[in-house]
């Protein structure tokens, strides 16, 4: 194994290590779904449809099952906003102790993770990681998926129906 695959191996196994740390430690990531939406109305919130849609980059189909869901688990309040065809969503008490929960153990995660390190080392590996996207952007690999439904359709041919 070359140097250069040794310490891509040893990059890809700190990333995995600091994923299984977040997921371990706190709730669930802010990425997608419910998460992502209590994430967004806890920097702004009272978000119309249209500007979940657009923060939270999904279609306005996917955004009413998330929404549904965040109100069932009681997390959200949503409410007619100007404009036809639109509403407002807002977070709860409990949706925002929520959020603030996760906000909280994310932080703590990433301050345990990095503990190891000093103030420069933490420079540096912002330095360095950085440089290492922009050379792999540049070379025409921008890690943007095309959209779920194509990403779903490729594991139906392993399922029999």
């Amino acid at each position: 194994m070359t140097e250069a695959m040794k310490t891509l191996a040893q990059l890809k196994k700190a990333s995995k290590l600091t994923r299984l740390a977040f997921h371990k430690n706190g709730p669930k990531s802010f990425k997608r779904g419910q998460g992502a939406l209590l994430k967004f109305l806890l920097e702004d919130d009272s978000a119309t449809q249209r500007e979940l849609v657009k923060k939270l980059g999904v279609d306005r189909r996917e955004l009413k099952g998330i929404v549904k869901k965040a109100e069932r688990n009681g997390y959200i309040t949503i409410e007619e906003a100007e404009g036809e065809r639109t509403y407002a969503v807002k977070l709860t008490d409990e949706g925002k102790k929520i959020a603030e929960k996760r906000v909280a153990a994310n932080e703590e995660t990433a301050e345990d993770i990095l503990g190891c390190l000093s103030d420069e080392e933490v420079a540096q590996l912002n330095a360095i990681t950085e440089k290492l996207i922009v050379s792999i952007k540049e070379k025409g690999v921008n890690g943007k998926k095309k959209g779920r439904k194509a990403h779903h359709c490729h594991g139906h041919r392993h399922h029999r129906h």
